[in-house]
């Protein structure tokens, strides 16, 4: 995913508190899990660039997520830059899931995106998803 939103690279929180970036033209870069991630939610949002949502409320923890629901009946956190407009109902602008990964300390991913302190990374056996910036410490 790109951050189509503006023209900075998405910025992550490293251990020490400073900020680093993702930007897709560079090598990927790995970081260690330092704290471990479980899924909340098993079943979530998963939607294609075009597809309707209701929005809801903004994440207070983690201001930039919007509480979303597809039209299959399934909810999750979207980047509220990937929605449309700041109506109850809006398009997503580009494909998405709302898929978080279980991590455990030790392990070492590849971050492939950043957003509002969550990471998008891999792990070593392909699997995709959302874990916390702060759960993570640069290698």
């Amino acid at each position: 995913m790109s951050d189509q939103s503006n023209d900075r690279a998405p910025c992550f929180a490293v251990e020490n508190g400073s900020y680093g970036t993702y930007d897709p033209r560079m090598p990927q870069r790995k970081v260690r899990i330092k704290i471990e991630h479980r899924i909340e939610y098993p079943d979530p949002l998963r939607v294609a660039a075009g597809e309707r949502v209701n929005v809801g409320r903004e994440d207070a923890e983690f201001p930039g997520w919007k509480w979303c629901k597809a039209s299959d009946g399934r909810e999750g956190w979207v980047p509220a830059e990937l929605l449309s407009n700041e109506g109850a109902e809006t398009t997503v602008l580009q494909d998405y899931s709302a898929r978080e990964l279980a991590v455990r300390p030790g392990e070492e991913v590849i971050v492939e995106e950043s957003r509002h302190e969550w990471l998008l990374v891999r792990n070593a056996l392909g699997e995709r998803g959302w874990i916390p910036a702060a759960n993570t410490e640069p290698l």
